[in-house]
């Protein structure tokens, strides 16, 4: 990298020679194939001319150039990893069989490694996540009721039959007018319901009346109408216009009650173990998922993990840095989203460098880390292989900024409808029977003056 020659003049002005402990010490680090973390790159026209890139590589490099030391990689191949079981464990054999110094792959310690092998100063501190198939899109077949929620449609359905029947009730005990009686009641009910369904669909229609009292119902259901027309319109754009996606797992509770992912995780690593172990809650159920599906513990890394996420069976748990380069290489790889990344976990992994036991040379190499945090170093690095993936990430999908309208949202236009319309309508149509009972009081009979 660019900078690990600036780096190299740097250390040589401000520490010195004395930072060179390690001076003609050869270390042999043990490395596997798991881009982008790391690559192992051969020539297909030269199988013997490998390059070697990713974070080990960088860090190696500055170490090397801070203390002194050479090194060389040694491979761990696909077949040492199946016959051991996992990648950590043939790692560790390496060491074990003095064919390596180091583990070149991130490692977390245990208190069963601590028995047979050392661990370098924490690198990095990294949370969990789970990395998951991209969310379906909601099906749109029942976008013309998504705008309202089942209560607003209720209050629509109770406040057009509250209108109906005023509406026919006041018809029927006036009349229409005094040159077209109604004396139909069907023909009474068929109107209104006519009248009151095309005003509501945006139509308007022709009502035989001119009844202050109807008036009020008729002219409240009319502003009511407008209401729900805009409402409905805006918000069923959004729906249809607007991808909205099933939810995002971000939680051990969220895994578990899931019913189309199981969880996966790699065979060996610290994920693993915390989900096989755990003997009550969330952690349990995922537990006896892996238990009843072991091919879900994958032993190997990248293309058996590729298959299963992208299968939509599966959700992996590893930590969040590691899965932000498996969504991008996804990413890059099929030019959309198919993989997501849910929220950070209430559980951490530290990460190391495992050392052969009583390595001789653990306290330099844990002096060259230590400078390398506090300098910026590490976490420069780190940086150099983070991938953009904000397109990826649930929170950042397109999605309708209010799914549903409520019945608080909508209120006021069944106030209207109810308070304003139909009570002032039954005032006034009392007011008109009262001021007809006394308009027939008071004026004589036309029996009465035929007789005079």
């Amino acid at each position: 990298m660019f900078f690990v020659t600036g780096f190299f003049f740097g250390v040589l002005l401000v520490i010195g020679t004395a930072a060179r402990q390690m001076t003609g010490v050869h270390l042999r680090i043990a490395v596997n194939h798991e881009p982008p973390i790391f690559s192992i790159i051969r020539n297909p026209a030269n199988e013997s001319s490998v390059r070697y890139s990713g974070f080990t590589k960088d860090a190696f490099e500055i170490l090397s150039n801070l203390l002194g030391f050479t090194y060389s990689f040694v491979e761990v191949t696909p077949t040492m990893v199946k016959n051991k079981g996992s990648i950590d464990a043939a790692m560790i054999h390496q060491l074990l069989g003095k064919n390596a110094d180091i583990d070149g792959r991130l490692i977390s310690p245990t208190a069963e490694r601590l028995a047979y092998m050392d661990f370098t100063l924490a690198v990095s501190v990294l949370n969990f996540a789970i990395i998951q198939p991209m969310p379906n899109i909601y099906n749109r077949f029942m976008a013309p009721i998504k705008p309202f929620q089942s209560t607003v449609w209720y209050m629509i359905f109770v406040a057009f039959g509250a209108t109906v029947i005023f509406l026919s009730v006041i018809m029927k005990c006036t009349g229409s007018n005094k040159r077209v009686p109604i004396e139909v009641k069907s023909r009474v009910v068929s109107e209104t319901v006519w009248y009151t369904f095309s005003v509501l669909v945006a139509q308007g229609g022709y009502f035989p009346s001119s009844r202050l009292s109807l008036r009020f119902i008729a002219g409240s259901w009319c502003l009511v109408a407008v209401v729900l027309v805009y409402a409905y319109n805006g918000t069923l754009i959004s729906h249809v216009s607007l991808p909205k996606y099933e939810p995002i797992v971000n939680n051990w509770g969220d895994l578990a009650a899931n019913k189309n992912l199981r969880v996966t995780a790699q065979r060996g690593s610290l994920s693993a173990n915390i989900i096989l172990n755990s003997k009550t809650g969330s952690l349990k159920t995922l537990g006896d998922s892996l238990r009843r599906h072991p091919e879900d513990l994958l032993v190997s890394l990248p293309g058996e993990l590729d298959r299963i996420l992208h299968s939509g069976c599966c959700a992996y748990v590893a930590v969040k840095r590691l899965g932000e380069l498996i969504v991008h290489g996804s990413m890059m790889a099929h030019g959309e989203c198919k993989l997501t990344i849910g929220k950070e976990l209430d559980y951490s992994q530290v990460w190391t460098f495992g050392v052969a036991k009583n390595f001789p040379h653990l306290s330099s190499i844990n002096i060259g880390i230590q400078w390398m945090r506090q300098s910026g170093l590490l976490t420069r690095i780190g940086k150099t292989y983070l991938k953009p993936i904000d397109k990826c990430l649930g929170s950042s999908a397109a999605r309708p900024k209010k799914s549903q309208l409520t019945l608080n949202d909508l209120a006021g236009a069944f106030t209207v409808i109810f308070g304003l319309g139909c009570l002032f309508s039954i005032l006034v149509f009392l007011l008109e029977l009262l001021v007809l009972y006394l308009v027939t009081k008071t004026s004589p009979s036309p029996v009465a003056e035929i007789t005079q």
